[in-house]
């Protein structure tokens, strides 16, 4: 059984629209890495922090801290020493968002 050269050419185009979305589908906005650069510590006091474990968008570990006083956002460095102390803590209280301010309330030097 031969298939009609319009249903060949339709097909290829219908496959060919398929692979385009699919190649689109790759480039998430906003899927990669949220620290687009980092600094090595802070001197202002931090009132909230988030840990980004690593994915298949972003290969490192990234570590945003909110500071206090404005609620501005920077992401630390993660082999620096303020980092590795909120690394270090999320792992003890194992992940739990509900005991984040323990890790705060500990001087972070």
């Amino acid at each position: 059984m031969a298939f009609a050269p319009k249903a060949c050419s339709l097909f290829l185009v219908v496959l060919l629209g398929v692979c385009i979305q699919l190649n689109g589908a790759q480039d998430i906005s906003g899927a990669r890495c949220k620290c687009p650069g980092t600094i090595m510590h802070t001197q202002e006091i931090i009132g909230d922090f988030e840990i980004i474990e690593k994915t298949h968008y972003c290969d490192t570990t990234e570590i945003i801290v909110t500071l206090a006083e404005d609620g501005a956002r920077r992401c630390l460095n993660p082999v620096g020493r303020k980092a590795m102390f909120f690394i270090n803590c999320w792992n003890r209280i194992n992940k739990d968002d509900k005991q984040k301010k323990r890790c705060l309330k500990r001087k972070a030097e």
